[in-house]
């Protein structure tokens, strides 16, 4: 973009159902005060038609699109302005804001009124006072993955809550199934525990099955994969005795919650394993993750969540970067590239210092990318089990914590894994723009 042409900001207050605008000039002054349009295409292509007439009467000019990542109602109407033919000429740039941040920006103004024409406006003058640091793009090669990742993520999520739902209503059900020296089964969820669960209401009945019959259903049920199933009949005839009796209406009443939570849960596995095929053949169509794939430790799952996140790593390291040290701009450099990426996560602590005071005990930073943080954090549990330098880094820095020793030893174990996983997805960039795989 050529930095000498004159801007035009086209702001945007997003809801479900209209596109509220205002446009100004590169005066600056009010174009349109404020205009709506209904959020949908028949309203994408009037705004559009009416912008252009706006543009090519200004023109030569440059468009930038501002507006607040509110829900999922700012994605249609940026994707379409940022691959526009008719608006190509105008070189549109993207600046997506953090309703946070307007949100704090208001609040240090005057008090004032609080409708959908003066939201646009605000966010035009939040532009103009504070601005972006870098423009959102929209990389139509990793949506795909992104979407997968982001949805396998919400399933995942799902999954551990229904589980710990699952779990409670169990203990009601048979308060001693799940105690450790008296478990049945090594994985309550397993095929064997949920079909206990399913063809038995009463938890009692299974201490007056004979131990040799229960014994033989258990193994035809397990297909002898138990290795001692008389050991696991034993402990289920010791649960049916040692559990709370249940009032008769309130033990149907658990026992049909159970049967409707297993079959959630089915229905969540399920798409867990879909969602991991998904996955595995959108990365097998984006070389630059085969060399993050080769690395013990990191799963095809872990890659995919990473690289939908972090998308194109030469992003990161091209641009300048203001120095401290020298109170200059200068290039960023591959550190600042995984830095950067460590700051998107919130894998990164800001000081707290005000004149002679200094804060000792520096709080993890509250604003990120929350998947790519669940994908980093989930790599620093999986890396300790595989590779030996993580597993005595993450001992080390339990070992040396005050206070929350496991939080603070997995959060730098994931701030550890960053450059570990934007290294190995930038050198597969870097090797498959030189091997002409990638433009």
């Amino acid at each position: 973009m050529s930095i000498s042409l004159p801007e035009m900001v086209l702001a945007f207050d997003f809801s479900l159902d209209r596109l509220d605008v205002a446009l100004r000039g590169p005066a600056p002054e009010w174009i349109w005060g404020h205009r709506a349009y209904a959020n949908n295409w028949a309203g994408y292509q009037q705004l559009k038609q009416d912008l252009l007439e706006e543009l090519q009467r200004a023109s030569p000019v440059h468009l930038t699109a501002v507006g607040e990542s509110t829900g999922p109602y700012w994605w249609h109407a940026f994707y379409q302005l940022s691959h526009d033919a008719e608006l190509e000429p105008f070189e549109p740039q993207l600046a997506l804001l953090n309703p946070a941040h307007v949100k704090g920006y208001r609040k240090a103004l005057s008090e004032q009124d609080k409708t959908d024409p003066d939201d646009a406006r605000l966010i035009d003058h939040y532009y103009r006072a504070v601005g972006v640091k870098q423009p959102y793009q929209f990389a139509d090669r990793y949506l795909r993955l992104r979407t997968f990742s982001r949805a396998y993520a919400r399933v995942i999520h799902t999954l551990a809550a229904e589980k710990a739902y699952f779990l409670s209503v169990l203990y009601l059900w048979g308060s001693e199934y799940q105690r450790r020296e008296v478990q049945p089964f090594s994985n309550l969820f397993g095929a064997t525990s949920q079909f206990v669960l399913d063809e038995y209401a009463d938890v009692q009945t299974l201490s007056d099955i004979p131990l040799e019959e229960l014994t033989a259903l258990l193994a035809q049920r397990s297909r002898n994969t138990l290795s001692e199933p008389q050991d696991n009949a034993r402990k289920l005839h010791q649960v049916a005795q040692d559990s709370y009796p249940l009032p008769d209406a309130l033990r149907e009443a658990l026992y049909q919650v159970l049967q409707l939570s297993l079959t959630h849960i089915r229905l969540l596995t399920d798409n867990q394993q879909t969602y991991r095929r998904l996955l595995g053949a959108e990365l097998a169509t984006l070389p630059e993750a085969q060399r993050a794939l080769t690395f013990k430790g990191l799963g095809p799952v872990l890659v995919a969540g990473c690289l939908a996140e972090i998308q194109d790593t030469t992003r990161f390291t091209t641009g300048t970067k203001f120095d401290r040290r020298t109170q200059r701009d200068r290039p960023r450099t591959y550190r600042d590239g995984q830095a950067a990426v460590a700051k998107l996560a919130g894998l990164w602590w800001p000081k707290q210092d005000s004149g002679r005071v200094q804060g000792l005990q520096p709080h993890l930073a509250r604003e990120r990318n929350p998947y790519l943080r669940f994908w980093l954090v989930q790599s620093a549990y999986i890396l300790p089990r595989y590779q030996p330098e993580y597993q005595r880094f993450y001992q080390k820095k339990f070992r040396e914590a005050h206070d929350h020793p496991h939080r603070r030893a997995l959060m730098l174990t994931a701030r550890k894994a960053t450059r570990l996983i934007f290294a190995l997805l930038h050198k597969g960039r870097l090797a498959c723009l030189e091997e002409g795989l990638l433009t």
